[in-house]
């Protein structure tokens, strides 16, 4: 259970860092000739890591992970009372990003700056939580959280599931969307592309 566990935390880490990554590469390009793709993509974007963070990724740590952890090691009370605000604080930056690109795909050019430098601050915050987890709070998991424990965690886990839709359906939406949104940065990083409405 616990190594399944940690290793999808990695993978939705890396697969968030890509996004971040690509996130930051579209919007340094801007929206050259193609506004309107530009527009569509960054805004999916900002909604796909929205959505993943706030109703896959972040309950698996804040319900499984994190009591697992505090229960065993004390002195990652201050780690994941941190972590619990930053994920409270980027569902919010992220709400506050996609109402800057609305005002930037409205007001035009002069809305560019603000949107570029929250992006850019945002994406920074959200790595350094990664960074947290990775380095102070899953190496915590693998040594001090015994097989009981994760098994008692995911009953918990699994319970508070079944009262919502289906995590497996869920997961395969998200999965759509990054194929979707990994198809058009395909296409607008292809010259051509950008002629293209």
């Amino acid at each position: 259970m616990a190594t399944h566990l940690l290793r999808i935390l990695r993978e939705e880490h890396q697969s968030l860092n890509v996004m971040l990554d690509a996130l930051q590469m579209v919007v340094r390009r801007g929206p050259g000739l193609a506004p309107q793709r530009f527009f569509d993509i960054v805004r999916t974007m900002l909604v796909y890591v929205r959505e993943f963070s706030e109703h896959v990724h972040y309950p698996k740590e804040s319900q499984l992970v994190f009591p697992g952890v505090l229960r065993a090691a004390r002195d990652t009370q201050g780690a994941i009372t941190g972590l619990e605000e930053a994920h409270r604080l980027s569902v919010m930056e992220l709400g506050v990003l996609q109402s800057l690109l609305v005002d930037w795909q409205q007001g035009g050019p002069a809305q560019r700056k603000g949107f570029e430098r929250a992006a850019h601050r945002f994406c920074a915050d959200y790595r350094a939580q990664i960074r947290v987890v990775e380095v102070a709070i899953i190496p915590v998991a693998e040594q001090l959280i015994s097989d009981a424990q994760w098994d008692t965690l995911a009953q918990r886990y699994q319970t508070a599931q079944n009262h919502s839709k289906s995590l497996s359906s869920k997961n395969s939406g998200y999965r759509a969307i990054y194929a979707r949104i990994a198809l058009w940065l395909a296409r607008i990083l292809s010259p051509t592309a950008l002629v293209q409405k």
